[in-house]
């Protein structure tokens, strides 16, 4: 589900992480130079705060795949909020549902014909769903918009997924009984999505890197993503990679972490990069929050 950004609820979480990996309490001494409006401009980033003896400066940052992306978002939302609420934690065997449509889907839809197109789809998955093979999570699969059906106006697809014991050993994935949108997205939005993020690191770099000179802290990049269609953490990830490159900014974050907010009720923050890690290396993935127990350290 697409909705605001939650800046101080993401930083908190990150915050969290750190102060568990280096055993030490944070100060009472956070505040946001930028809620606070601090008159030099190249110091207003949103948090700052010690944890230890060290000196942490946090910016935020809400990411989209590509431009309009959330405008898209909100009416495509309004077009299948109907068909997953009538799925989604609906099932006992674990498994997890997608639906994959076009982007583009509700983009001819018109308004008086939402609700009909929603009870199409739910006829249909009803009485097929059951002929869907089911593959392990992460595997590939052919096919990914093979069904046109009279009176939906857009190709579809649904996959059926469960979840092997090599990667959930001991829990219970997140996305175990759920139903997701999956949406099938432009050829070039990896491109895009490079672009939008090295937009991000211009913007953002430069007052972190303020912060590191003058004041010695270690400084913190933290993206939110709030879309389970079309991005992951390791498409960012190495999205990062590119994107970071091309910025010139002397020194740059110390650590930049991504925070997903699109499970309503679990969040899960990953380390991209910090000194001597990666995305890739075990320990730095999926660390889960609740939201409704992480303080809202600005105002936004």
């Amino acid at each position: 589900m697409l909705h605001r950004y939650n800046e101080g609820k993401t930083i908190d979480a990150v915050l969290r992480l750190i102060e568990n990996r280096e055993q030490q309490r944070r100060a009472p001494d956070g505040r946001s130079p930028d809620d606070l409006m601090d008159p030099d401009p190249h110091r207003r980033v949103d948090y700052v705060c010690s944890v230890g003896e060290c000196l942490y400066a946090f910016e935020h940052t809400g990411i989209e795949p590509f431009h309009d992306f959330i405008q898209r978002g909100i009416h495509n939302q309004a077009l299948f909020s109907a068909v997953v609420n009538h799925f989604d934690n609906t099932r006992s065997n674990g498994e997890f549902w997608e639906l994959y449509v076009p982007f583009e889907a509700s983009a001819s839809v018109k308004t008086v014909q939402v609700k009909r197109i929603g009870a199409a789809l739910i006829a249909w998955i009803e009485q097929y769903a059951a002929a869907v093979p089911v593959v392990i999570y992460g595997d590939r699969f052919r096919d990914v918009l093979a069904q046109t059906v009279a009176g939906i106006p857009f190709p579809f697809s649904l996959h059926r997924f469960s979840f092997d014991s090599i990667h959930f050993p001991t829990k219970r994935s997140p996305l175990s009984g759920r139903f997701t949108m999956k949406y099938v997205a432009p050829d070039d939005i990896e491109a895009g999505r490079e672009n939008r993020l090295q937009k991000a690191c211009e913007d953002k770099f430069h007052k972190l890197a303020t912060w590191k000179r003058r004041e010695g802290a270690r400084t913190i990049l933290v993206l939110e993503e709030n879309d389970i269609s079309l991005t992951n953490h390791q498409l960012v990830a190495d999205a990062m990679v590119h994107a970071e490159a091309r910025v010139v900014t002397d020194p740059p974050p110390d650590e930049v972490f991504l925070v997903s907010t699109s499970i309503p009720d679990m969040w899960h923050v990953t380390c991209l990069r910090r000194e001597g890690k990666n995305y890739y290396d075990d320990g730095e993935r999926f660390h889960e929050f609740q939201p409704s127990a992480l303080m809202k350290l600005t105002k936004r």
